[in-house]
């Protein structure tokens, strides 16, 4: 989307993310092109057996190396792909990043927050779990089998802890973090 002449901006999208039109239209407004990447798989066996962290740092740094032809400045991530996303694109040679997390620290601390406010777990996601039983879930070693929206409780066992705005401390890149409900 956008025109060709203008930088591009490849943008990983949380499916269950309401705000995904909204940034997208922010980018066409501010004459970026937006290359749209979402994982959308509906075999179940697939999303158990592949999707991992570092499984999704290998196929967002695939995905960028492949698209070379398009003048790629930016990274964008949505949602839970924010997780999935720091890893790797700070590696790369893009300008900077927009990360749009649903919330500022870990996921465990947001679970512990729902908790404490009496608050649904990630409310656009189709699965409602309480955050108690997610917290219980992703405590177990190994991670249980099973999926919560698009994501295997495997990757988000694998993210549980990870702040990703305190990974970015050291980046250099232009970055706009902003946190989206």
């Amino acid at each position: 989307m956008g025109r060709g002449k203008n930088p591009a901006v490849l943008f990983f999208q949380d499916s269950y993310c309401m705000k995904n039109d909204s940034i997208t239209n922010w980018f066409l407004k501010n004459n970026y092109q937006v290359i749209v990447a979402e994982r959308s798989n509906t075999d179940p066996l697939f999303v158990l057996n592949t999707d991992h962290p570092f499984i999704r740092e290998l196929d967002g740094l695939a995905l960028i190396t492949d698209l070379k032809s398009y003048p790629i400045e930016y990274v964008a991530a949505s949602g839970l792909e924010v997780h999935a996303t720091v890893n790797w694109f700070v590696n790369t040679d893009v300008k900077g990043g927009f990360l749009f997390p649903f919330y500022k620290g870990s996921f465990k601390e947001y679970l512990i927050e729902s908790i404490y406010k009496d608050k649904q777990v990630l409310p656009g996601y189709p699965s409602v779990i309480e955050p108690i039983e997610l917290i219980q879930l992703l405590e177990t070693t190994p991670a249980p089998s099973g999926t919560y929206g698009n994501y295997s409780l495997r990757f988000l066992q694998g993210i549980w802890e990870q702040q990703a705005k305190v990974k970015l401390t050291s980046y250099e890149g232009e970055l706009i973090y902003q946190i989206v409900k």
